[in-house]
């Protein structure tokens, strides 16, 4: 019997000891200053973090970062992201007030393994513009002052002198009638209509993707009462509007999954909004 009882504990110790050295990475739990290994590079601003088998999407905390459709900068900024990521295998996470978006991303200031904390990088660089987003706003002060340099640097997209910084930086809500949004999934666009008696300027305008997060920035158009603008995703949609533009060279509305979309004005006020 006393036999038996050894073998008993012998195995028991032996199973704490193998549960005690499952790697950290099985759990889902996401932590400050633990490294997570770099998986894909989604685009310009988002990449994943794996957590054994699970999959977590991060995007930069407070930055408006450079679209990959843009034809100036877009590649450069996603090659340079993109190596910086793989090179690193690893990053460290901190977070603000909210640790994740509406969407579900983690909005992060992201760190890697060489110390360099990658979004200050992208605004010194003039890769992104700052964006705080209320709560969240300990990094303002100082991404402002990061941003302000860049930008009198003529760095990244400040080399074009009529680059605007977003100057109201705190999204604001604001009830404007009259601007209508309505977003057609499959056939990859979106259609903004004025419905008042006066003309609009849509000049800079943002129109975002929420779910894809991906932008879409107006060039100078005035919209007229009773007119619409229809922004296709891709060039192959062939379009018998009077007023079309082209996002870029990808599909922007997902049919799997349920979308949302925003239009803001140029001081960050959000105009109107659409939603499945």
């Amino acid at each position: 019997m006393r036999n038996l009882n050894y073998v008993g504990l012998c195995l028991a110790f032996m199973l704490l000891a193998a549960c005690s050295a499952l790697p950290a990475t099985t759990s889902n739990v996401i932590k400050e200053n633990t490294w997570f290994p770099v998986g894909k590079i989604l685009n310009n601003d988002s990449f994943e973090i794996l957590l054994g088998d699970h999959i977590e999407q991060v995007t930069f905390l407070s930055l408006d970062v450079t679209n990959i459709n843009d034809e100036a900068f877009g590649t450069d900024i996603h090659q340079y992201i993109s190596d910086q990521l793989l090179a690193s295998e690893q990053v460290m996470l901190s977070f603000d007030t909210e640790m994740r978006k509406e969407n579900g991303q983690l909005q992060a200031i992201v760190q890697l393994q060489d110390g360099t904390i990658l979004n200050e990088k992208l605004l010194e660089l003039g890769y992104a513009k700052l964006l705080i987003v209320e709560p969240n706003i300990k990094m303002e002060n100082v991404y402002k002052q990061i941003e302000q340099q860049a930008k009198g640097n003529h760095t990244g997209v400040w080399i074009n002198a009529e680059e605007t910084s977003n100057e109201d930086v705190t999204i604001k809500e604001t009830r404007y009638t009259g601007i209508s949004l309505a977003i057609n999934k499959r056939e990859q666009k979106a259609i903004i209509s004025n419905h008042t008696l006066t003309e609009i300027d849509l000049s800079h305008w943002k129109l975002l993707s929420v779910t894809g997060n991906q932008t879409y920035i107006f060039e100078e158009f005035i919209l007229e009462p009773g007119e619409k603008i229809t922004i296709y995703a891709t060039e192959n949609q062939k379009s018998k509007d009077l007023y079309s533009y082209y996002w870029g060279s990808d599909d922007v509305w997902d049919l799997s999954q349920k979308e949302s979309a925003e239009l803001y004005n140029t001081k960050n006020e959000l105009i109107a909004e659409w939603e499945e």
